[in-house]
C-alpha cells in the first residue's frame, strides 16, 4: 500500500512543480519519501524545489541522496554539478561529473560539463547534452526563463528586425526554436514559419503554440546544410549560440539559405574573460567575442545593420551581458 501511496504523492509533486507551486511540491515529495525513503526521483525533484526557492545547501543534500539511492539516474548528477558550480565549489562539481562518467552515464553530457568545469574548450555542445538540458524541464522552461531569469531576447530580436522594411508575409526560419518564444513574437510577420530544435519535448511545446507551419528535430548546422539556397527572408537564432562555440559554418550556411536582402537576427553572450573567438564558460554555455562574430559576418558576405548591448538573462543579482545583432545579405 505504501508503495502505491508514495507513487501517487510523487506524481502530485511533479504536477505541482510543473505548475510552479513549490510549497505543494515540497510537501508531496517529502510525503513520498516518508513512505519510500529510497525514492531517487523524489529526492532529485525535492532538490529542484529547494534550489528554486533559494535553499541551495539543502538542495545539495537532496541531490546527493538521489545519487545514493540510484547510481544510474542522470538528472541528480546534472543538477548537483551545476549547483556546486554556482556555489563556487568547482572541484566538487568536477568530481560529480567524473563520478557520472565512471558509472557509465552519457559521455556527451558529462564530458561537456567536465570540460566546462575544468576550463577545457570545445567547438560545440554534444547533441545529447542539449537534449538532456532542455527535455528535463521543458514543462517549466518558459516560466523559469521569462519569470525567473527575466529573459527577453525573443522580444528584443523581434523589435530589431521590425526596424527594417519587411514586406510581410515573409518566410522565417527559427534556429533552436525551443518552446517557440521567438516564433510567437514573429508569427504576425510570417507567411511560413519553420522551427528546428534538438529537443523533442521542447518541440512538443512549440507545436502546441500553433504558430509554426513546420517543425524539425535536428541539429541546426546539419539542418541548414540540407536546405536549398535562398529559401528564407529571415533567420533567427535567439540565445542559441550559447550551445555552439564555433559559428563559422552556421554563418556560411545561413548566408546561403537567405534571399537577397534577407536578415539574420541573433544573440550572443559576452565572454567572461578576454578571448579572440569563442569560449566555453564554466556554466557549460559558449560565449563569443563581438570582433569574432563581425569577422564571420564579413567572411559570409553579410552586412551588419544593428548591434545592441543587451541583458541576456539575470541570475539573482547578476546580469549576463551580450549583444543582439541583425545582419543583412546584400
Amino acid at each position: 500500500m505504501s508503495a502505491g501511496e508514495a507513487a501517487a504523492r510523487y506524481a502530485e509533486g511533479v504536477r505541482a512543480l510543473d505548475g510552479g507551486d513549490f510549497a505543494a511540491a515540497e510537501r508531496e515529495f517529502r510525503g513520498a519519501l516518508a513512505l519510500r525513503p529510497g525514492h531517487a526521483e523524489a529526492h532529485s525533484n525535492l532538490g529542484v524545489v529547494l534550489q528554486s526557492v533559494g535553499r541551495g545547501f539543502e538542495a545539495v543534500a537532496s541531490y546527493r541522496s538521489a545519487i545514493e539511492a540510484s547510481h544510474v539516474l542522470p538528472q541528480p548528477y546534472l543538477n548537483l554539478g551545476r549547483l556546486l558550480q554556482e556555489l563556487g565549489r568547482r572541484g566538487e562539481a568536477e568530481a560529480c561529473y567524473r563520478q557520472a562518467l565512471a558509472r557509465g552515464l552519457d559521455a556527451g553530457v558529462f564530458g561537456h560539463l567536465l570540460n566546462a568545469a575544468s576550463g577545457t574548450s570545445s567547438a560545440q555542445a554534444p547533441p545529447s547534452y542539449v537534449r538532456e538540458t532542455f527535455d528535463s524541464f521543458a514543462a517549466r522552461f518558459d516560466q523559469h526563463l521569462v519569470g525567473t531569469l527575466d529573459y527577453r531576447i525573443p522580444e528584443i530580436l523581434s523589435g530589431a528586425v521590425r526596424e527594417f522594411s519587411l514586406s510581410a508575409p515573409i518566410d522565417i526560419l527559427d534556429l533552436g526554436c525551443g518552446t517557440g518564444l521567438a516564433g510567437e513574437q514573429l508569427r504576425d510577420l510570417a507567411g511560413r514559419l519553420v522551427g528546428v530544435d534538438l529537443a523533442p519535448k521542447m518541440l512538443e511545446m512549440a507545436r502546441a503554440r500553433g504558430c509554426y507551419q513546420e517543425l524539425a528535430e535536428a541539429e541546426v548546422g546539419a539542418y541548414l546544410r540540407a536546405l536549398h539556397p535562398a529559401g528564407f527572408d529571415l533567420v533567427v537564432a535567439a540565445d542559441v549560440f550559447i550551445y555552439i562555440g564555433d559559428l563559422a559554418q552556421v554563418f556560411g550556411e545561413t548566408a546561403r539559405v537567405l534571399r537577397s536582402g534577407g536578415l539574420f537576427a541573433f544573440s550572443i553572450e559576452q565572454p567572461g574573460a578576454p578571448c579572440e573567438s569563442f569560449r566555453l564558460e564554466a556554466s557549460g554555455r559558449y560565449s563569443q567575442a563581438l570582433a569574432y562574430v563581425r569577422g564571420l559576418a564579413a567572411g559570409a558576405g553579410m552586412d551588419e545593420r544593428c548591434c545592441k548591448e543587451v541583458t541576456v538573462r539575470t541570475h539573482g543579482a547578476q546580469a549576463l551581458i551580450g549583444q543582439a545583432l541583425v545582419l543583412q545579405k546584400p
